[in-house]
This record gives structure tokens, sequence and C-alpha cells, in this order.
């Protein structure tokens, strides 16, 4: 079997709160389809709850430690178990993850569409909830979390995945790839606006926002202006002590006013409130 050393290892150790992350690509096969893979184990003192941002991005992680409470934007909540997961598609509003006891676990980083492959449901099925895997496809979610759970290190859980994620994709549907094309489109800094975009496409506006929502749950201005939070939300958590105004301009805002609308429309909070709650270490949210 072929060795994939993690290409980034994060460590944080302050005494009260420490955790590990390794990060690995893929297999070969799933590259373009799977991101990387991100094994972690965490134990925190200072806090128990995060606030997991609203975001473009879904999720799918299998817990391997202590239980986890999830409640997803809608207000839905999961516990997944050792050898459990659940997955979450995009979210306009906060949702909260709530350690009972010490974390461990595997996150896997896919693009939304590989998302739905997996998932094998639309996005807009998911969107701003989170659902254990066992519920979308059954008994196979429970044989690879039981895989998963008897792997004594990082590279057998990321070989595990890789075996089950090529499975997944040879069953899966035909994407809509109009609409995936569109979303990096919308995600990025300097996109279209919808009108240009559906023209690019060779639709009309109205089809375009139709089938958009239709396959994601949002309308493509919604998804623009997510992605720019995103973006801001990525930006501070990496420089928290930077200018808020250099982080509203950074990210795609007109000014700190506009970023302050914004951020209290997807989080509930102020720019402000929002730094004051960053874990440090890129942690997350505080919550609590």
């Amino acid at each position: 079997m072929e060795t994939r050393r993690p290409s980034r290892v994060r460590v944080h150790d302050d005494g009260v709160d420490r955790w590990a992350i390794a990060e690995a690509l893929p297999a070969p096969a799933l590259r373009g389809r799977i991101g990387h893979y991100s094994d972690y184990w965490e134990e925190t003192a200072s806090f128990a709850a995060r606030r997991e941002l609203a975001a473009t991005e879904g999720v799918l992680i299998y817990a391997l430690g202590a239980p986890l409470e999830i409640t997803g934007a809608d207000g839905g909540m999961v516990t997944v178990r050792a050898g459990e997961a659940f997955a979450g598609g995009i979210a306009d509003a906060t949702s909260l993850s709530r350690a009972l006891g010490p974390q461990a676990g595997i996150h896997v980083f896919m693009p939304l569409a590989s998302l739905a492959a997996v998932c094998g449901v639309p996005l807009a099925e998911l969107a701003n909830c989170v659902v254990p895997l066992r519920d979308l496809i059954g008994s196979p979610a429970d044989d690879l979390g039981g895989a998963l759970c008897e792997a004594d290190h990082a590279e057998g859980r990321f070989a595990r995945l890789d075996r089950f994620l090529v499975s997944r994709f040879a069953e899966a549907d035909e994407e809509d790839r109009a609409v995936a094309w569109a979303m990096g489109r919308l995600a990025a800094a300097s996109g279209p606006i919808t009108s240009a975009l559906a023209s690019e496409i060779g639709w009309s506006r109205k089809h375009f926002v139709r089938r958009f929502r239709a396959a994601t749950g949002f309308s493509p201005d919604r998804y623009r202006r997510l992605a720019r939070f995103e973006r801001f939300t990525a930006a501070i958590a990496r420089a928290p002590g930077d200018s808020l105004a250099g982080l509203a301009a950074e990210s795609g805002y007109v000014d700190q006013a506009h970023l302050t609308r914004e951020v209290h429309d997807f989080s509930g909070m102020t720019p402000g409130e929002l730094r004051a709650r960053l874990i440090p270490g890129e942690g997350g949210v505080r919550h609590d």
C-alpha cells in the first residue's frame, strides 16, 4: 500500500486545550473528487461547544471518540458516537457542535458535488441541516465506521476511506455540470452577476435561478453573498489581529458597514464579536 504522508500537521497545546490534526491527500483515483482528509483528536477544558459558521462547503465527519452533538442551522440535532458519521450541506446560518468528552474523528473535505454523490441525495435536501450518514446510505455507513474504528493509525483510516469513496462514486448519478461550474464562478471574488452568468451558460436568468436553487437549496445571489462571508471568516481566522477594514476589503466588501451587515445576517454577531470568540490555533469559533 502506498503511504501518503500528511501534507500538513497542526498541533496546539496551551495547557488548557490541546489538539492535533494530520491532513493527507486521497488516493490518486480520487483527486479532483476529494480535497483532503483530516484525522484529528482533541481535549478541551475552556469550552465544550463551537459555533460552526455559515459556509458554502458541506461536511462529512466520522466520529471516533466521545459522543458529539450537532445542531444544524435548521435547529435539528443529531448525536454521533464512535463509528458514526454525519453529513451537512450548505448552510446560511450558524450550527453548533458540542463535545461530550475527548474527541477524535476524520473529516473528509470535498466539493459539494462530491458530497451529493457520496450521500446519494441532491444538495438541496442537505441545506441547513445535519443528517446521520446511516439515514442516507444505510448499512455501508456503519460498515465503514466499524472499519475506521478498527484501524490503529491514520494511514489505515485513509486507505479505508479511499476504498469506500471509490465505490460510492462508481455508483453515483451524473452531476449537474452547469450548476457545479456556476457555483465555482459565483464563489470567486470577481465572479459575474447572476444575469451575466446565466447568459454565459445560455439560459434565461429565471431558468438559471430555478435550476440553481433546485440543486443547492439557495439562490445564486444568496450563494455569492455566502461565499464572500466565507472568505472573510477564513481571513480573520488566519489573521485575527488585522484591521477589520482591511479584512473587509480583502474579502470583497465595499466598506466596513457592508461587512457588519453581512456578518450579522449570516452569524448573528458583529465582526468584533466574531473575532472575540475565535479559538487560538485556528481552532474555530467558541460558543460558550
